[in-house]
């Protein structure tokens, strides 16, 4: 344990040592990494259009054509946002998980933060490209004059760098909303109680 204090009283604060993630948990993570890679790259290819100016919706077979789609250019651009996000943000966790691993620093309390991250980098790239498509940080363009290597670009380092993009969406969300004189508000939170 280790003490702390302060002018007034002193607080014993316990500091718990984290417990390393096991071994099986570790080649767990390691198989979920590769197939969250593998799933990623094969779908992308899969969904990449063969023109922009689709006119005709093409019939898309997956899974040794177990699973047939035929999406519309906009659907697709969608579906290369979420897997060019999750693929950024894919990058982002197996950097970190390998670090940590080959540091033998790899601590179980950061399990659900490689399970959760490139579900999170798909949310925020979806987020972006709205924000992009809808002209809040760039022109707005019908689907057949975007380019699907920009969106993937976009979406991509959308999920590698989520932090800075969150940042990026909180910035253009404060210049558009910003206000000089906040509202004087009776039902405010009274946090000195």
């Amino acid at each position: 344990m280790a003490e702390s204090s302060n002018n007034t009283d002193s607080i014993m604060v316990e500091t718990a040592v984290p417990s390393p993630m096991s071994a099986t948990t570790r080649f767990a993570f390691g198989f979920y990494m590769m197939a969250l890679n593998v799933v990623l790259v094969y779908l992308l290819i899969k969904i990449w259009p063969e023109k922009t100016s689709q006119t005709v919706t093409e019939t898309i077979d997956l899974f040794w054509n177990q699973l047939r789609i035929a999406p519309t250019l906009e659907v697709r651009y969608f579906l290369i946002v979420v897997l060019a996000g999750g693929l950024g943000s894919y990058i982002h966790t197996a950097t970190s998980f390998a670090d940590f691993v080959g540091n033998r620093r790899c601590y179980a309390s950061w399990s659900w933060w490689y399970l959760l991250r490139p579900f999170i980098g798909i949310a925020l790239s979806l987020m972006m490209y709205f924000a992009v498509r809808g002209g809040l940080v760039g022109s707005s363009a019908g689907a057949d004059s975007l380019s699907p290597h920009g969106i993937a670009a976009i979406a991509g380092l959308a999920g590698l760098f989520s932090k800075q993009a969150t940042d990026k969406l909180r910035e253009v969300f404060e210049t558009l909303f910003k206000t000089d004189e906040p509202p004087n508000r009776d039902d405010r939170l009274n946090t000195t109680s």
